[in-house]
């Protein structure tokens, strides 16, 4: 045997690793700039056993973190739990001091303190939700007091995170890593020019369908993360109508001279630490109750609104005492404030027959839109930017009706209109003979009639022989803001 053929045959013998200083390279690696740090990563994570991303986290961590420094990452979110009362509760006694302490330092309109102690519970007992309601606190102008009711509401609800400004991604991985309250304030500034950031919000609505999928990690692995949490969203004007649509609103005003509250100090907030840790008692004890709970809800409510209130009258019908009745005449007071605020759409449906009646059966595009913009009381004199509707506009806004532009001829004139008879099925569908919304009336209810059925005429106003009719499930109505509005134009209109 050769020499060569020797050293072929030896036995292969594994030579140990050299071992690896791991804070050493860790620190190497840490001072590194960034396009060399990117260049040397996978090789580094490879050498030390662990994920290229998990090598990030560390060496992101190690990092000086100096104000002005484009490295600087905030602080860190702490959110935590109350500590549940160690006896119970009465709810109907803690939910009038709840319902006190809202009037106590808010001039608030007819039924809102009832309603933001209702969803106040909400938020402590949100695991029995199946609907959870937005709660919009919204006003036409700045110092309307949307500030303290979401200082108020910071106080008293479950894990309160409060933001004035989000992005998407931090908004799902917030709600995934912490369940909590979210408190988002001047939603006006930023809102309104983020349409995903919308339909998060809007997704976290139901349980069932509360959830977004992403793409994480380095092997691009499709999660899925929770949008299911409580949501306040404070701002000057109104929602985007598919928010609207998902939520309670307190309309705020500006106080009077004579409305005297308390002011609220904020440094004093510690004097209400009671009432959130009797909040999580309660809800402790009476979650399941809240899950078997089918509350009656007053007729004359749309689908979505039924189902947003359905879940705020389950607490009121649970604290029981005068609460069943109390919160049944705030659905009345703050949802039959809306008849003369209908969506969009359905307006535009209302001016158009109007038009109609004047000029006659064939409405030229024109026409229609240099009227409209002289209706003053209405948003189409500033629908785009503070510009009046256009004709494309126009057309968009009623496509969703199944309804279009024709070329008509009138003498030797050539020009596109709409013929009143393509509007009849509209008209009949979500106006009524006179021109305003189909109705039914809103009509407070105890509760104690649970699951009876109940008509839309009282029973001594039904003429003799006709049986008295059951109140039909309208979704849109003169007592609602909740119709989407159209895909469209007018979508900027909104925030």
């Amino acid at each position: 045997m050769t020499a060569g053929e020797e050293i072929l045959a030896a036995p292969v013998v594994d030579l140990p690793a050299p071992e690896v200083d791991t804070e050493a390279l860790l620190a190497e690696l840490t001072d590194l700039p960034a396009l060399e740090y990117d260049r040397r990563r996978q090789d580094a994570a490879k050498t030390l056993g662990i994920r290229a991303s998990t090598l990030d986290a560390e060496v992101e961590r190690r990092r000086p973190k100096t104000a002005g420094s484009e490295r600087l990452t905030g602080s860190a979110v702490d959110i935590g739990d109350p500590e549940a009362w160690p006896t119970p509760v009465d709810g109907a006694v803690l939910a009038s001091e709840l319902e006190t302490t809202f009037s106590r330092y808010i001039v608030l309109p007819s039924g809102a303190a009832v309603a933001l102690t209702l969803w106040t519970l909400h938020s402590h007992a949100h695991d029995a939700a199946h609907v959870s309601p937005i709660l919009a606190i919204t006003s036409p102008e700045k110092r309307c007091g949307k500030t303290t009711a979401l200082s108020l509401l910071g106080a008293l609800t479950r894990r309160p995170l409060p933001v004035a400004n989000v992005t998407v991604a931090a908004l799902f991985r917030a709600t995934e890593q912490w369940r909590p309250t979210l408190l988002i304030d001047e939603a006006d500034t930023f809102l309104k020019e983020s349409e995903d950031l919308r339909g998060i919000l809007n997704s976290g609505h139901t349980r069932g369908a509360a959830f977004v999928l992403r793409v994480a990690g380095d092997d691009h692995e499709v999660r899925r993360f929770s949008t299911w949490a409580p949501k306040v969203v404070a701002l000057i004007g109104r929602m985007h109508p598919t928010l609207m649509d998902r939520a309670v609103e307190i309309r705020m005003r500006r106080r009077r001279p004579e409305e005297v509250v308390e002011r609220l100090r904020l440094d004093r907030l510690d004097a209400l630490e009671a009432l959130p840790r009797r909040c999580a008692r309660w809800a402790d004890d009476h979650l399941g109750a809240l899950r078997r709970e089918d509350p009656t809800v007053p007729t004359g409510l749309n689908d979505r609104a039924a189902d947003n209130w359905r879940t705020l009258l389950a607490i009121a019908d649970t604290l029981g005492g005068t609460w069943p009745a109390k919160a049944r005449a705030a659905v009345v007071e703050l949802v039959g404030d809306d008849d003369g605020d209908e969506a969009a759409a359905v307006l535009l449906l209302q001016d158009l027959r109007d038009l109609f009646r004047r000029h006659g059966a064939r409405l030229p595009s024109a026409v229609a839109v240099t009227d409209l913009a002289t209706l003053e009381e209405r948003p189409w004199p500033e629908w785009h930017h503070g510009k009046p509707l256009t004709v494309r506009q126009l057309a968009r806004l009623l496509r969703p009706f199944n309804i279009r532009p024709h070329l008509e001829r009138s003498g030797s004139d050539v020009f596109r209109g709409y013929r009143e008879a393509d509007f009849q099925d509209a008209f009949g569908r979500y106006l009524g003979s006179e021109g305003s919304p189909t109705v039914t009336p809103l009509q407070p209810s105890t509760g104690a009639e649970k699951r009876e059925e109940r008509t839309v005429t009282p029973e001594k106003a039904v003429t003799d022989g006709n049986p008295q009719e059951t109140a039909p499930n309208q979704r849109c109505n003169a007592v609602t803001v909740q119709h989407p509005l159209p895909l469209g134009g007018a979508a900027e209109s909104w925030v």
